[in-house]
């Protein structure tokens, strides 16, 4: 599939930071099972698809630093519209609530409404990340200076797609995800990054051979035409856990 004949999917994002004294597992525990059925019956006859919950393993991507957050919320919508609506002033996290006995809410609020595309996966990608529970990294990053969201965008699309396929032949990762937040499409709010990427895995060890591998470097060299290299990033390893799916 050509980058003109990709679809995106439509997505709110949010990064949040766990209550100071939980450990990851308590937040886990809280967060996601603790208000799966919560989650499902709030958004219940509304525009919402699909609830991805991802919560830090713990463990530091190789060349990252300790994440200022602890977990992403995303929520996936039919349409642009759909997204905006659900959304705007506030009407989603209050379907959502917050819970404050697990959520830090003096943390900074990042959140956004974005377009997601599938970049590239493995032949047996669907069968290898079948289930509720998927591993992966998330490395948020900003668009260079001299360049507009949509140059952004379309470099990464046109240009830098061509090496994701090789990454995708060439390494352990099963499935590459991009995401470019929608300028202003949350109540006119900047959004906090210009763009994302998921990388998924089988296994802890398959993340550490990769980055030993000559892939990020050169991964790197081409994100020098279209990231903003010296500003700061969010990178993590997740676990993804889907805790609502909306069937057709």
């Amino acid at each position: 599939m050509t980058a003109d004949q990709m679809q995106p999917i439509y997505k709110y994002i949010r990064m949040i930071k766990r209550r100071p004294g939980l450990t990851l597992p308590e937040f886990g525990e809280q967060w996601i099972a603790a208000r799966a059925e919560r989650d499902k019956q709030a958004t219940q006859g509304t525009a919402v698809r699909r609830i991805v919950k991802n919560v830090s393993t713990g463990e530091v991507a190789m060349g990252g630093a300790e994440p200022p957050f602890d977990a992403m919320l995303a929520v996936y919508f039919d349409s642009l519209a759909d997204a905006r609506t659900s959304c705007g002033g506030g009407k989603l996290a209050d379907l959502l609530d917050d819970d404050r006995s697990c959520i830090d809410a003096g943390a900074p609020l990042q959140e956004m409404i974005a377009e997601e595309y599938q970049m590239g996966e493995k032949g047996d990608a669907a069968a290898v990340l079948r289930g509720s529970r998927r591993l992966k990294i998330i490395r948020t990053v900003f668009r260079r200076n001299d360049l507009s969201p949509q140059q952004f965008k379309d470099y990464w699309l046109h240009n830098h797609s061509k090496l994701e396929d090789i990454v995708i032949r060439q390494s352990p990762v099963i499935r590459i995800v991009a995401t470019f937040a929608v300028p202003a499409a949350l109540d006119g709010k900047a959004a906090p990054f210009d763009g994302m990427v998921e990388l998924y895995f089988k296994s802890g060890e398959e993340i550490r051979s990769m980055f030993a591998s000559a892939i990020p470097a050169m991964m790197r060299k081409d994100e020098e035409n279209f990231v903003q290299m010296d500003a700061p990033a969010i990178r993590f390893v997740a676990d993804e856990f889907i805790t609502k799916e909306r069937a057709d």
